[in-house]
């Protein structure tokens, strides 16, 4: 009885803390590879980078498209979705985004815009723009703001990765007292064997402390992938599974919060006119 009135009261807490602070948005990471990876995302350059980090768009080619849902701790009030897509131009590529959090009484929407090219064959740059928006229910209204992101990626090597990225360095702010953190992130890839990649990132922002994040992606045959990664700040553990079928990535991921529990993460995504690029091989 005492375990079920503490959960709920968790349960109340996290779904009042958005309604009494606007201060920062849940941390949205679209791409369920990224969750199975503990969001460790900054270095990697696949399509999702639409989201994560904008460099990542350079090394993109194809047109691409994915829907994405996120089930924080099974709690319908604080789903997330998202939908991105991917349009190669010359010399780099389009993304745009469009996220959603919430529910009737209380929603966070975000509109992106951004772009991403090769400055180099080794480095690739990129940046974005967000359209925020706050709904609340109940005569509560509603504010907006538009805020500015952008990164690198450096491949000095064949098997590493070197990302930084920024979000907000303006400062933008959801009305008169309501801010948007500033974040800052530098993350690292490291591919020691061709069927393992090893992911690496730390971020800090103006709001909350330093996070951690760490995983590792493994592809014991073609076309699958095993993931599992952890993060900091609160202390999250995740793991999750990839499958390649033709031009179509389909991902499943779930974190584990030792209060709060299980959160599952599915994403699915095409590549018109080709196949998802991997960053890692299976093992010959």
């Amino acid at each position: 009885m005492k375990r079920s009135i503490l959960l709920a009261e968790l349960i109340f807490f996290v779904l009042l803390l958005p309604l009494t602070s606007l201060s920062s948005e849940p941390e949205k990471f679209p791409g369920a590879r990224a969750a199975g990876l503990g969001n460790s995302t900054i270095a990697l350059t696949d399509s999702w980078s639409v989201f994560n980090n904008q460099a990542g768009l350079g090394w993109q080619r194809s047109y691409w498209a994915g829907v994405y849902h996120e089930s924080r701790y099974f709690i319908s009030e604080l789903n997330s979705n998202s939908l991105g897509v991917c349009v190669p131009v010359k010399p780099g590529t389009f993304g745009a985004g469009l996220t959603h959090f919430g529910y009737s009484q209380f929603s966070q929407t975000r509109f992106s815009l951004s772009y991403g090219m090769m400055l180099s064959k080794t480095i690739s740059a990129g940046i974005g723009l967000n359209y925020h928006m706050v709904q609340i229910a109940n005569g509560y209204g509603s504010t907006s703001c538009i805020t500015a992101e952008g990164g690198i990626i450096y491949k000095p090597l064949e098997k590493i990765a070197i990302g930084a990225h920024v979000f907000n360095p303006t400062n933008s702010r959801l009305g008169d007292d309501k801010n948007l953190s500033t974040t800052f992130g530098i993350g690292l890839t490291y591919q020691p064997v061709s069927n393992v990649l090893i992911v690496l990132q730390g971020d800090d922002n103006t709001l909350s402390d330093p996070i951690f994040r760490a995983g590792v992606e493994y592809l014991p045959v073609k076309n699958l992938s095993a993931r599992i990664g952890v993060s900091s700040n609160p202390m999250m553990l995740s793991f999750g599974l990839g499958w390649i079928v033709k031009s179509i990535s389909f991902d499943l991921a779930f974190s584990y919060h030792e209060v709060l529990g299980y959160t599952p993460y599915v994403s699915v995504s095409y590549t018109f006119g080709g196949k998802p690029k991997n960053q890692v091989k299976p093992e010959q």
